[in-house]
């Protein structure tokens, strides 16, 4: 957790004080679904959201969420119920192609740890350029990005399936394309959706979709600490490829992938609130 924590400190070191960056908070439930074992392993999750632009318009934002589950299934029963995710992005204008049309550069940074579908740990680290159509109802654009790829693969389930320690990390530089788009529903509903692959140049590492359903909550959630908050439902669904983790030829009569399932749905409902400190 070194890294993420000089990861915030680089951010806060853009600001003169606490009060020149932006605070959110996230506190709600969940539900973690790997559909290949029939299990949904439920739970409740806080997060902490920073997000700061400086004074030459470069955005710099981060967001660490940590997540306590209920793990009645016990896919891996030497599980610890408690896991993370986090976030951080820095971007900037490149240029704008027309009124409604832009190119922004960025760095984003991705870690998860420790999930119930035996994800050990990920990291990206992907600088990239985005292409995005802005209009007032909707926004539409691509991301293409390439840098840096590591996920390793806990090892209890493994071990049972004939994995030593040796072969559970997958570390590789990697490209990236996403597809995004969002639209207003209404006053007070927004959807957002996202496509996007991991590819390092042989074959496609992990495919992710995100559907995000935002709900302005300010006229019932008005006053208090949940004051201008979102009511938000999020579906995370992510696939991973298995095959570099391989100990033996896919025809191999005894051959077992490294684990049951390849992929892993993740579903939340949460309240996002500004913090005022």
């Amino acid at each position: 957790m070194r890294w993420l924590l000089l990861v915030i400190a680089f951010l806060l070191g853009y600001t003169t004080s606490a009060y020149a960056v932006n605070w959110r908070m996230t506190l709600g439930g969940h539900d973690f679904i790997v559909e290949q074992a029939d299990s949904h392993t439920f739970g409740v999750g806080i997060g902490v959201l920073a997000s700061h632009a400086t004074s030459s318009n470069i955005l710099l934002s981060g967001r660490i969420n940590t997540y306590f589950d209920i793990d009645n299934d016990e896919l891996d029963p030497d599980h610890i119920p408690i896991w993370f995710q986090s976030d951080f992005l820095v971007s900037g204008k490149l240029a704008n192609l027309s009124e409604q049309l832009a190119m922004d550069w960025f760095v984003g940074l991705y870690d998860r740890r420790n999930t119930v579908s035996s994800i050990e740990k990920q990291h990206k680290l992907m600088p990239g350029i985005d292409v995005g159509l802005n209009a007032k109802a909707y926004e539409i654009g691509v991301k293409a990005s390439a840098g840096y790829y590591f996920l390793e693969i806990d090892d209890d389930v493994p071990r049972t399936r004939g994995y030593e320690r040796g072969g559970l990390r997958n570390e590789t530089s990697a490209g990236s394309l996403q597809l995004y788009a969002g639209v207003g529903l209404g006053s007070s509903v927004d959807l957002h959706v996202f496509a996007q692959q991991w590819h390092d140049g042989d074959d496609w590492l992990e495919n992710k979709l995100v559907v995000t359903f935002a709900y302005d909550a300010n006229h019932w959630l008005k006053g208090g600490w949940f004051g201008d908050g979102q009511l938000v439902l999020d579906i995370e669904h992510t696939e991973y490829n298995l095959a570099p983790y391989d100990n033996r030829l896919a025809d191999d009569p005894d051959y077992l992938p490294i684990l049951p399932w390849d992929n892993d749905t993740f579903v939340r409902v949460f309240i996002d609130f500004p913090l005022s400190w």
